[in-house]
């Protein structure tokens, strides 16, 4: 429809009216709202005050002042994670706000990034050298020598030299170095020029605990509480202490009254929820937490011991599942990992458990819980050798908690080490000269050693010590007996008996040593007494049956049991001691009934539970109700080797190979000479594909004097082990048709197969050793290899590595195969997480460093690429290795902003004629080309190199570069720009590109926060200044549009910009003048 000129007119001015009502519209409404929000804040009504700084937000998304005042309160209400975010942004646009960083570096603090938390302090004190509360926060967080050295040259420099700070700065730097008199005086300095110094009675307070005076750290805590607002860490920092303590009434107390004066202090909340919960009072927990998650619904503290309470009440799936979810929302935090860790183990899941545990460690190295948690997890599974350097660590982090020295000796003991073992408990008995324990496993390891002189004076003290120690009394009593000195035993037993006359150990004690001396009668006597005192005492039952067994009295013994039961047929002892003689007379149905009847009586009975558990698996083929019976034992009493034994053989039969490793480690280590708990052990190794381990049970078991079922069987694996290597394939396929799910046949024939050149039939046979064992890790590798080799199934390679890498969540070298595998697949960011997993641990292996390496590269983390290419070529030998290395540096340093030496060129040339395909070599081709203007013929090496690693960051970003110069391509080239700064989120040069595009697209606000997030660390050329000025203009923002303007000019812009800045000045200061 045709318009006039003057409809025109009309119309035009209508839209600026309003565009213009509308501008000021929104600037009243953000002046309003940050107005209210202030008031809030200054008043302390937090939850109000933020609620207003985030419609400041809605309107002002720049807004440095909301950012940093919602940061603030999340601090304040002990929420460091949720104020980091807002702290960073705050920064990012406002980087002189010195406040705010001193705020941000506190966050990174208390969520354990203590690096970061130094290099704010030192751009502080770059900008104002002299902030105290900076200068002490570099001095605390200064972990390594060089930092150190930062701190002390600016304490050095720092121009206040009264300043308390300086004080609490030099104690830090004392303690760093193990000089606590001087750390003491510094903090009582500081307290002297500033009594009110918080920051010096917490320290003081640090240092009183680390001397064990509890009294003075608690009048040190206190002082600095009262200091502090009632928001602040020094205040939780008191009532953890008083939890610590034991004194939870005052500690339960003063968190109430905090939360009375400030209902949005979360930080206090959370603590009142833990206390709840160590107090197992769940409902409440649930209570308190919804004080937490109705101000911060994702906390993550709140989601832990939410978490925790239910795993207290038994709901491990939902306690797992939130623990879980938690992990994948803050991946890197080693808090959550230990507490997730923690869940798997309590559900039986020992694989993920070590997994997390890894992890944490890797996040946290000095990480000690989680140092002891793996130990321990690790011991049960049999692999000794590895705990023991992180263990040695944890005794030198905390050398005062005796469960780490105890686990490390038993460590040395499992690897031979028991003279390092004995040393390392003769320590912690000078430490804790009155703790009977110490004395126990002292003689526990002495006498495994067989000095039974020195082993019974340890039983001995350990006696002197604790009356009462039963278990001292039966060391004793078991080195008696080796020496055959029967009225000692005797005696010892008529000690406890004095003391306690319905003892149980005590007549247990009487009865081996008369079965010993062939006093069967009077043995008899004593194990019924000691079962009529302890039903449950499932030693005693086996010793009279075997004394049954040894006078040929069985049938007379049931005949005597049944008068017993005729009398009182629900005498549970009676029936027990049936089932067992029905058990060994093979009368397995009677047996059942026997121990089902005692089991009817009394449902927790553990002998008769764990008895028929065995039967149901062995002789009456019911697996299910043998798992049953055999979990729900293990669940009454976990460490109770014969238990662990069933529940592991039991786990064999299911064919859950590795669960019944686990156990089975567990009960044969503490029953070495037991032969059929060795013969499971070697078993269940056996069909993991753990050869060695296998070899040493299966020895161990055929070795006893005693007959057991499975004792042919031992001897015949033996023997196949043996043969290691000698069989041909005929003989291994005549095995493999015998035995179709043996799985050390099967993965021998594979091998051989593979060797003969017929990988078919190679990966046929690993299949059928995964059927037979579908947690063989073994087999998962090798079907891997072979699918990324010469089957040249990619698919299938990265299956089976996944399989793999679930299998072994924690072995490097396992992460370290997947992840070459998943590289040559073309999975690199897989790849990437795998490689850097091995690479943390497999520090020296330089093979694993460069294929990390060539993973980072792919994923465009080329720093990362080079720091570790740097370490391969640095290595201590000539290798093929340290060549490719060398040759990837000297190309992926050319592909920079800076100008390629005249000799780079020929380099180059000569690299891509070994390998054309060498990515460093044409990123370093390409920029040359780039430098010598050819941008179609570098466009092209970069598309060439997309087409091959599609997600290369590096090559997006140049290409994004060249497409935002072409007017056909600007599209591609946003779309390349946003996909490359996924990666390099911090790449000047990239968020230069991003923010020309973004200002061509019309989008104002982000070109804006794009130049300045790129003038943060690199100075913006005329046209970027241009754009940058042209963008605030178009927001309103009419002073920032003439100051940047004016910049622009001065750095220097082409005619056709200059004079559109010149122009747009001129209308600026009109308008400035029409307001005047």
């Amino acid at each position: 429809m045709y318009k006039s000129p003057i409809q025109i007119i009309r119309l035009t001015a209508i839209v600026v009216l309003l565009l213009v009502t509308c501008s000021c519209s929104s600037e009243i409404k953000k002046s309003r709202y940050l107005a209210r929000a202030e008031s809030f804040f200054k008043a302390g009504e937090y939850d109000q005050a933020k609620i207003e700084y985030l419609k400041v937000l809605r309107v002002d998304s720049g807004n440095a002042v909301a950012y940093a005042r919602c940061g603030a309160m999340w601090l304040d209400e002990g929420v460091p994670l949720r104020a980091g975010a807002f702290l960073a942004r705050a920064r990012e646009l406002a980087p002189k706000d010195l406040d705010n960083r001193y705020k941000l570096a506190l966050v990174y603090v208390r969520v354990g990034q203590p690096n970061e938390a130094f290099k704010e302090a030192t751009e502080i004190l770059k900008q104002a050298p002299d902030n105290g509360p900076a200068l002490a926060l570099l001095a605390e967080t200064s972990l390594t020598p060089e930092q150190t050295q930062t701190a002390e040259l600016e304490e050095q420099k720092f121009p206040q030299r009264d300043n308390p700070f300086v004080e609490v700065a030099n104690a830090a730097l004392g303690i760093h170095k193990g000089d606590l008199a001087k750390a003491e005086a510094a903090l009582n300095h500081a307290l002297s020029l500033d009594p009110k110094c918080a920051r010096a009675h917490i320290g003081l307070a640090q240092l009183s605990l680390a001397k064990k005076d509890n009294a003075r750290a608690e009048k040190e805590l206190k002082a600095a509480a009262d200091l502090s607002p009632v928001r602040s860490r020094e205040r939780l920092t008191y009532a953890e202490f008083k939890m610590q303590t034991g004194d939870k009434e005052e500690a339960k107390s003063y968190l109430q009254d905090l939360t009375k004066k400030a209902r949005d202090f979360i930080g206090a909340w959370i603590l009142q929820a833990k206390l709840a919960q160590s107090d197992k009072k769940y409902d409440e927990v649930a209570a308190l937490l919804q004080n937490v998650f109705s101000r911060d619904p994702d906390n993550i503290e709140g989601q832990v011991v939410q978490a925790q309470a239910l795993l207290g009440k038994g709901d491990l799936k939902q306690g797992t599942e939130i623990l879980e979810r938690a992990d994948k929302s803050f991946a890197n935090n080693p808090l959550i990992k230990y507490q997730l860790a923690l869940a798997y183990v309590q559900s039986a899941n020992t694989s993920q458990a070590m997994n997390e545990l890894e992890q944490a460690i890797t996040i946290a190295p000095k990480y000690v819980e989680a140092i002891v948690l793996l130990g321990q997890l690790r011991l049960r599974a049999g692999d000794p050798q590895s705990v023991i350097a992180p263990l040695e660590l944890a005794l030198q982090l905390k050398p005062d908690v005796t469960q780490i020295r105890t686990l490390l000796a038993d460590a040395y003991q499992a690897v031979g080490r028991s003279e390092e073992a004995a040393s390392l408990i003769r320590e912690q008995v000078k430490k804790t000269p009155q703790d009977s324990q110490s004395y126990l496993v002292l003689g526990v390891i002495l006498k495994r050693q067989k000095k039974n002189d020195e082993s019974r004076k340890a039983f001995e003290k350990a006696l002197e010590l604790n009356p009462e120690n039963v278990v001292a009394v039966d060391q004793l009593a078991d080195l008696d007996l080796e020496a055959r000195a029967f009225s000692a035993v005797h005696q010892r037993a008529n000690a406890l008996l004095q003391k306690n006359p319905q003892s149980a150990p005590a007549y247990f004690i009487h009865g081996r040593s008369y079965v010993t001396e062939k006093n069967f009668a009077a043995a008899e006597t004593a194990l019924k007494k000691a079962i009529e005192l302890d039903p449950n005492l499932a030693a005693a039952y086996n010793l009279l049956v075997a004394i049954y067994i040894e006078a040929n009295k069985l049938p007379e013994a049931l005949k005597e049991l049944e008068t017993v039961l005729a009398k009182n047929p629900q005498y549970s002892p009676a029936l027990l001691t049936s089932g067992i003689i029905y058990e060994r007379m093979g009368d397995f149905a009677k047996a059942r009934d026997s121990y089902e009847k005692v089991l009817a009586l009394n449902p927790n009975f553990v002998p008769a539970m764990n008895n028929l558990a065995y039967i149901y698996s062995e002789k009456l083929n019911n697996l299910d109700r043998a798992g049953e019976l055999a979990r729900k034992a293990h669940d009454l009493v976990p460490t109770e080797p014969s238990v662990q034994d069933t529940l592991g053989w039991v786990f064999y039969r299911q064919g859950k190979y590795q669960e019944a490793a686990e156990l089975l480690e567990q009960s044969a280590s503490k029953s070495p000479s037991k032969g059929e708990i060795q013969f499971h052990l070697g078993m269940a190794n056996y069909m993991m594909g753990r050869l060695d381990e296998a070899r040493v049970a299966l020895e161990k078991a055929v070795s006893v004097s005693e007959d057991f079922p499975g004792k042919g069987e031992a001897k015949s694996r033996l023997q196949l082990l043996s043969q290691a290597g000698n069989l041909s394939i005929p003989d291994l396929e005549k095995f493999a048709k015998e035995k179709s799910n043996d799985p050390v046949t099967l993965m021998r024939l594979g091998a051989a197969y593979a060797k003969a050149g017929t990988p078919d039939k190679a990966a046929q046979a690993y299949e059928q050793a995964l059927q037979a064992n579908p947690k063989l890790l073994e087999a998962a590798v090798s079907l891997a290899q072979l699918n990324a080799g010469p089957l040249k199934n990619n698919a299938k390679a990265l299956e089976y590595a996944r399989k793999a890498r679930e299998l072994a969540p924690a072995d490097a070298h396992v992460s370290a195969t997947a992840g070459r595998i998943a590289y040559q697949a073309g999975n690199f960011p897989w790849a990437y997480n795998r490689l850097q997993e091995s690479s943390r641990g497999l520090p020296d292996d330089l093979a694993v460093a460069r294929d990390f390496a060539w993973a980072a590269y792919s994923t465009g983390k080329t720093n990362e690429a080079q720091e570790a290419m740097r370490r391969v070529a640095n290595g201590p030998a000539p290798s093929p290795e340290r060549a490719e290395a060398t040759l990837f540096l000297s190309m992926a340093v050319l592909d920079s902003d800076d100008a390629i030496p005249a000799n780079a060129e020929s380099e180059v040339t000569k690299a891509l004629a070994a390998q054309p395909d060498n990515v460093p070599a044409l990123m370093a081709k390409a920029a040359i080309q780039l430098q010598k203007g050819e941008t179609a013929a570098a466009g092209g090496i970069y598309n060439s190199i997309l087409q091959k690693w599609p997600d290369f960051a590096p090559a997006q970003k140049r290409l994004a570069s060249i497409y935002a110069n072409e007017r056909a391509n600007t599209g591609k080239a946003y779309e390349l720009a946003n996909k490359a700064r996924r990666t390099l989120g911090d790449d000047p040069g990239l968020a230069k590109t991003l923010g020309t595009l973004s200002f061509q697209r019309k989008e104002y606000v982000r070109a804006v926060q794009l130049r300045q997030e790129s003038e943060a660390k690199k100075a913006l050329d005329g046209k970027s200044l241009f754009t940058l000025g042209m963008a605030h203009l178009q927001l309103g923002r009419k002073s920032e549009a003439k100051e940047i303007l004016d910049r622009a000019q001065v750095a220097g812009i082409p005619d056709d910009l200059a004079k559109q800045a010149k122009e747009a000045i001129v209308e600026l200061d009109k308008t400035v003048d029409q307001k005047r």
